[in-house]
């Protein structure tokens, strides 16, 4: 199957689901090639361009909307496939110039805005990462509606042998919405004796005597050796295959993800829900900490579910399934 993917590239997990799925259906044995609108990271060409390159995926950087249609004509895909919603519109005009079918990815919340309408009514199938997000447009796209969660490389992120130093990590993409959040963490840790605080993400925020780490784009490396993580989305996922004990924060916090939350009717990776306040999240962090014996059963819990749940392998073997299913319909 020759499958073309379009998207922007951030430095955040939306992007790394992209190339991940790039690499996993070229592994399956299929062609694929990727048309960025825009690399928002001047990184890119240092660590993202040598990987696809040694995954033989082909990618294109434009914006020019002549030249897109001139690369997809040339390549002929069975489907296209999109990741951003700033550029499902052009995505559509795209499918409907070159007269194939095309689905999206919605990695969030907000699509039931009208200015998605005609990009998502026009999709052969929306795909959404979970129940949240699905609930949200279901009543608008009914049928063409289908949950695939996010999955993350479970051969890559794996653990090492635990740090004997306790530092609590907290590692995503930060902006102003996660200021308050991460100053209210860190009040948590300053509580706590004998750990501190690091911060690795793509801005440093204003916070006084923090530690800041600029993003690693081979994250694993840290993540591998850590104890505790604090997160959301696929850093949350990437922690969990790493055997990390991991804090589910993004805006809100929601929690420590162990059997009894990943078996609540709601859980999601979002750390938007506000199960608890962040009282609650200084009393789980020191209850942690303080019980080697339960830090290290949740760590084993962790990499369990993310063998069991979290595996990429198979979530792109879930997105082949539906990309059969819209050709064969067509």
């Amino acid at each position: 199957m020759k499958i073309l993917l379009t998207a922007e590239f951030f430095l955040s997990g939306q992007s790394t689901h992209v190339l991940d799925l790039a690499v996993q259906l070229r592994q399956l044995g299929h062609t694929v090639k990727i048309i960025f609108i825009n690399i928002h990271t001047s990184i890119f060409s240092e660590y993202y361009d040598p990987m696809l390159k040694k995954a033989r995926i082909k990618y294109y950087h434009t914006s020019n909307k002549t030249k897109i249609a001139q690369i997809t004509r040339r390549f002929q895909p069975d489907i296209i496939h999109s990741h951003s919603s700033t550029i499902f519109n052009l995505t559509k005009n795209l499918a409907e110039i070159t007269q194939t079918p095309y689905l999206v990815t919605c990695h969030g919340l907000g699509f039931s805005h009208m200015k998605y309408r005609k990009s998502l009514q026009n999709a052969e199938r929306i795909i959404t990462v979970g129940v949240n997000s699905a609930r949200e447009i279901l009543p608008l796209y009914k049928d063409k509606v289908i949950i695939i969660p996010n999955g993350i490389d479970i051969h890559r992120f794996k653990p090492a042998k635990k740090a004997t130093v306790f530092n609590v990590y907290y590692v995503g993409r930060i902006d102003w919405s996660k200021v308050y959040p991460l100053k209210e963490l860190k009040k948590a840790v300053d509580k706590i004796t004998h750990i501190r605080l690091i911060v690795v993400g793509n801005w440093q925020p204003p916070i006084k005597e923090i530690d800041f780490v600029p993003w690693q784009p081979r994250i694993e490396n840290i993540l591998k050796t850590a104890n505790i993580v604090i997160g959301c989305g696929r850093s949350a996922r990437e922690a969990l295959a790493c055997g990390c004990a991991v804090f589910l924060m993004n805006t809100k916090y929601d929690g420590l993800i162990d059997e009894i939350l990943t078996q609540k009717p709601n859980f999601d990776f979002s750390g938007n829900i506000g199960r608890f306040n962040y009282d609650k999240l200084y009393q789980d962090l020191f209850s942690l900490i303080s019980n080697r014996k339960r830090l290290s059963q949740v760590q084993d819990f962790s990499r369990q579910f993310a063998e069991s749940s979290l595996s990429s392998l198979e979530m792109t073997k879930k997105i082949l399934a539906v990309y059969e299913e819209i050709l064969f319909s067509s």
